[in-house]
């Protein structure tokens, strides 16, 4: 039986309008890139982490997200198990170890420069909990870290999340994924209750702690990661939370399978992000005007897919990336650093886990090259922009600093494309190009260096990422 309670003290409707003024050009943080670290994924707590330190460093990355998505629901820091296993009351015997606990992560993230974005457990775990892994965390030499987030997707009837079984929602025997779906107002009205005690625990275990909460995206928004009622979500979290929230985690996943659709289509989603970056702005305006929003996962689908293994996720990885930092978000991580799939059954990682996989363990896949190659606009004080002053499909980013400009074009055309662009550089000026393209993305090195002069005219490699690197032109 479901029982629900009334509704006091009911937030007014969402603002459909961003606030004024509008991002300009975006200041880029300490922690713009970043990527997912898993507690289940060996790769990183053994004889592979040298290695998977320099893959984060010369990416780029510089914030590392943990546990990892849902099992951040089901995951004990202190024992460094997980309950995914477990049906009814979770015990030591259902429990499983984990290879990659919190203090190797945090060794990991010191020697890659990174800061940590970590997520406690809102679904199994307990606000006391929450606040000695806070305490903890603190005396780890390099742990360092600038975010926590209270539960992974609490909107989602597939987390772990035993709060809904008790006031003020009463969902008796509510399972993950199982058959009785709770309303999306239904799990706001938990969160909202039972999330306090989370926040209030963080806050005094540290005090100068950012602390987070989920936001969701509709399913017209982002399909992959959208929920029923979204503003509802929103609108009633932060209606109860906002002076406590520090920031939002929006986890952007724009297509639920990807089967039939084009690169461009795929490259398309990326010019919706402006719109969901400002009703993001316009909510925070409107309930939590100190608070921020970073995106805690992306990629293409939230399911695995084939598409992670061509040129196009490159593509996708670079431009969602700075689209999102362009449009305000503090920074974004991909999903997943490696997630053993197959190029027959898909994945999820920047890099290849090893069997069943064909290639090594550590293999960059595409997606990684377009951290690269994005990173190379991300630099710390860096002024970045969005540029529409292009024709067709392609997408244009433009990044300043210190009187140097980096600029990226990104062509999802199945064939070259000749582009005539604004003025970025001084005439004749010699520029650095870096180049990554479908006719490369299989070469031991699929990014190609080369200087040219500017002459304002570019041409652009079919389903490619160009980056010009010079002085910027004076106005």
């Amino acid at each position: 039986m479901v029982v629900t309670g009334c509704a006091t003290n009911v937030p007014p409707p969402t603002p459909t309008t961003a606030p004024s003024p509008g991002p300009g050009p975006a200041t880029v943080g300490s922690s713009a890139l970043g990527v997912n670290l898993d507690s289940w994924d060996p790769l990183p707590a053994g004889s592979g982490a040298p290695f998977v330190d320099a893959l984060i460093s010369s990416a780029g990355l510089r914030q590392l997200r943990y546990p990892g998505g849902s099992f951040a629901d089901e995951f004990d820091w202190s024992t460094t198990t997980d309950s995914a296993t477990c049906h009814g009351a979770v015990t030591a015997a259902c429990s499983r170890p984990d290879p990659f606990g919190f203090d190797r992560f945090a060794a990991q993230a010191q020697r890659a420069g990174a800061s940590a974005f970590l997520t406690v457990d809102y679904g199994s775990g307990t606000p006391a909990e929450a606040a000695q892994w806070v305490a903890h965390a603190a005396t780890v030499s390099g742990a360092g870290p600038t975010l926590w987030e209270v539960g992974n997707e609490s909107y989602s009837c597939y987390e772990t999340n035993d709060h809904l079984v008790a006031s003020p929602t009463f969902i008796r025997g509510f399972t993950p994924g199982g058959p009785h779906c709770p309303s999306t107002a239904q799990m706001a009205r938990s969160y909202a209750a039972d999330a306090p005690p989370y926040l209030a625990a963080i806050e005094q275990a540290d005090p100068g702690a950012r602390v987070g909460v989920p936001w969701a995206f509709s399913g017209s928004v982002a399909a992959g990661a959208g929920v029923a009622d979204a503003d509802t979500w929103n609108r009633e979290v932060l209606h109860a939370l906002g002076p406590k929230v520090g920031f939002v985690d929006a986890h952007w996943y724009p297509f639920d399978t990807i089967q039939g659709v084009s690169a461009d289509r795929i490259l398309a989603s990326v010019r919706t992000i402006p719109i969901a970056a400002a009703h993001i702005r316009a909510t925070l305006h409107h309930y939590a005007p100190d608070a921020g929003f970073t995106v805690g996962e992306t990629n293409i689908s939230e399911r695995p897919t084939t598409a992670d293994f061509g040129p196009v996720s490159a593509l996708f990885a670079a431009a969602t990336s700075l689209e999102w930092l362009a449009a305000g978000a503090a920074g974004v991580d991909w999903w997943d650093l490696n997630n053993y799939g197959s190029p027959a059954t898909g994945d999820f990682g920047l890099v290849s886990s090893g069997t069943p996989e064909t290639e090594p363990a550590g293999t960059p896949f595409p997606p990684y090259y377009g951290e690269v190659l994005a990173s190379m606009l991300t630099s710390p004080g860096s002024r970045l922009r969005a540029t529409r002053a292009l024709r067709g499909s392609a997408l244009g980013f433009v990044s300043d600093r210190d009187g140097r400009r980096t600029v990226m074009l990104v062509n999802p055309d199945p064939d070259d494309r000749s582009l005539v662009t604004p003025g970025w550089f001084p005439p004749g000026w010699p520029m650095q190009i870096e180049t990554y393209s479908a006719a490369t993305s299989g070469d031991a090195e699929p990014i190609v260096g080369s200087t040219a002069s500017w002459d304002a005219r570019v041409t652009l490699p079919a389903e490619s990422i160009v980056v010009l690197s010079g002085p910027a032109r004076s106005t």
